[in-house]
């Protein structure tokens, strides 16, 4: 009956050290699973961040072309937005899939 009792007594600095580490691994609000989920996320969006920064860089440097020049925007705005003169007619033609 004593050696459970005895067995603790002569290893609580193990069983201190190894209670402490679990807790900290796995229950604590800060714990290394939680470190780790953050860490992916954090990750995830400096990703997205560099992707969202290279799609600006690319749409700045396409409203420098269209107006750079006057040709290049009538050309945008027809192929898009399907403007036209006043003496044409526009017709859109749609592939079907």
């Amino acid at each position: 009956m004593l050696k459970p009792l005895q067995y603790i007594t002569q290893y609580k600095f193990a069983l201190t050290v190894s209670l402490f580490s679990f807790w900290m691994l796995f229950v604590d609000d800060n714990s290394a699973l939680f470190i780790y989920k953050q860490y992916n996320e954090l990750k995830d969006l400096k990703a997205q961040e560099r992707f969202l920064k290279m799609e600006i860089e690319d749409m700045n440097q396409q409203k420098e072309d269209l107006f750079s020049d006057d040709d290049k925007l009538e050309r945008y705005a027809r192929e898009h937005y399907y403007f036209k003169k006043d003496n044409e007619d526009v017709y859109v033609i749609e592939k079907e899939d």
